[in-house]
């Protein structure tokens, strides 16, 4: 029985057989991240710089000097330390991070990787619909 669960393990994909419990760990794309309010029809977007960061290697992100560490399992990413340490968001796509409140909803701050929509098109922001 135990080297059938063996055999039936090994033949899971990697990404699967070695899955944490609260998603695949995972980092965002490096460089600039701006956040905002987005808009719709009737009003343009609504700029939150002080919710603005930089992404850096391993695991680390910048708001100005000071830095931190982040975690990111599945669609879940959560700063660890540093100035925003405490913050989550839902990764949306690539490109696209909102802001959760408390309770794990989603606020109206949306985070967009800078320059990602005029990148190759695979990794553009979401559009809310629009």
């Amino acid at each position: 029985m135990f080297a059938l669960l063996l055999t039936g393990f090994a033949a899971l994909p990697a990404h699967l057989a070695l899955a944490s419990p609260g998603g695949q760990l995972r980092v965002l794309v490096q460089g600039p991240w701006t956040c905002e309010m987005p808009g719709d029809a009737a009003r343009r977007p609504v700029a939150v710089p002080a919710e603005n960061f930089r992404i850096a290697p391993d695991s680390s992100y910048y708001v100005g000097a000071a830095s931190g560490n982040y975690l990111r399992l599945g669609d879940r990413l959560t700063m660890t330390s540093g100035p925003f340490v405490g913050n989550r968001y839902r990764v949306k796509s690539e490109a696209t991070l909102r802001r959760l409140d408390g309770d794990g909803q989603e606020t109206g701050v949306r985070c967009v990787r800078a320059g990602a929509a005029g990148s190759n098109g695979t990794d553009a922001p979401e559009t809310d619909g629009l």
